[in-house]
């Protein structure tokens, strides 16, 4: 079996077991990418918040946040998880996206992925994962965040081999989502959740959805990661 379609398989596998989270394409796209910053999908406990949060005042606008200041930033952030911790990284992500787009919300990507990696990765408290979580789930481009869970994933089925490199990962998940913007999303999402059940520090492979997956002898590498 290829690593496409073993790919192709675990897809399948957790898509009957977890229900994909509903898009956000109705929302603009400086919305997706602070709701996605936050990890706030579909479906969150804190949706409601944040929706109220970016429909009015500093957060509405790339503009109006880097208008306030970090103080009144981490006071309006108070009502979201993880809000407070993270005011300065979306106050210099609003400074970056008025030098690049002002303040359009919906604005044309049309610089090279390798560009927008580039510059967003120089923000402190954006690492590359998050980028191209950015990327991916704000204006779609067709990039997939290669973070600690899918490699958990990749390395104790067997799919990557330590050490892991970062074009050989990007590669076999874009490829397992035959580069579709619609089903690296989705892929990515259904990862997240199989790591928050299964797939942590520790493996929890008993009824885990890709526990018929796994390599004889159990995990690869389970301490990996």
């Amino acid at each position: 079996m290829t690593e496409n379609s073993r790919l192709h398989q675990a897809a399948l596998l957790l898509r009957s077991a977890y229900c994909s989270r509903d898009g956000l394409d109705h929302v603009s796209c400086w919305s997706r990418c602070l709701r996605t910053l936050f990890g706030i999908a579909a479906g969150h406990p804190a949706e409601a918040t944040i929706t109220g949060l970016l429909a009015s005042g500093p957060l509405a606008t790339p503009s109006g946040t880097t208008g306030a200041s970090a103080g009144q930033l981490i006071e309006i952030l108070q009502p979201v998880p993880r809000g407070p911790q993270k005011a300065s990284v979306v106050r210099a992500l609003a400074g970056w996206w008025a030098t690049q787009f002002g303040d359009e919300c919906n604005p044309d990507w049309t610089g090279s992925i390798s560009t927008y990696r580039e510059a967003l990765r120089q923000i402190r408290g954006l690492g590359p994962a998050v980028v191209d979580e950015l990327l991916l789930f704000g204006p779609g481009l067709a990039v997939f965040p290669v973070d600690r869970t899918a490699l958990r994933v990749a390395v104790r089925h067997g799919w990557l081999d330590l050490p892991v490199d970062d074009e050989d990962a990007q590669s076999l998940f874009a490829r397992g989502a035959d580069r579709s913007v619609t089903e690296m999303r989705e892929l990515s999402q259904l990862l997240t959740k199989v790591g928050e059940e299964h797939c942590g520090r520790e493996p929890q492979c008993d009824g885990c959805p890709l526990q018929s997956m796994l390599p004889e002898g159990g995990p690869r590498n389970p301490q990996s990661c």
